[in-house]
């Protein structure tokens, strides 16, 4: 399986996922065609198989559709069963309650995946 790389823009977040399990999300999100962008990044996660997976969630903003999206991204790696252990480091910024409250949404909607939270100034 190749890595997958996406440059950010000013609309989409940085995408680095490596085939070893190393999966970063950076930035704002709010690409104006969601499905195009996402769609085949969350086909990408259904087929890596690797023993653990390790996710970096740096969003500073993203919008509506790609908080679905996002959320649809979680899900497929956590109905992975060719991954044993999934860690998901969610970065927001201090007082950010929305984006902390939206990270707590999604660790109870998911089984397997284990949520770290982490708060921090200047993160982006």
């Amino acid at each position: 399986m190749n890595s997958l790389v996406i440059q950010k823009t000013d609309s989409s977040p940085e995408i680095s996922f490596l085939a070893n399990g190393q999966l970063k999300i950076y930035g704002r999100s709010l690409p104006e065609d969601v499905h195009k962008f996402y769609d085949p990044i969350i086909d990408w996660v259904k087929y890596l198989e690797t023993n653990e997976v390790k996710v970096d969630l740096k969003l500073e903003y993203l919008n509506t559709s790609s908080t679905k999206k996002i959320l649809n991204l979680l899900i497929a790696l956590d109905e992975n069963d060719k991954i044993a252990e999934i860690n998901v480091n969610w970065y927001y910024e201090f007082d950010d309650l929305e984006m902390e409250d939206l990270g707590g949404i999604y660790k109870d909607e998911l089984s397997r995946i284990k949520f770290h939270f982490i708060e921090g100034v200047d993160i982006f």
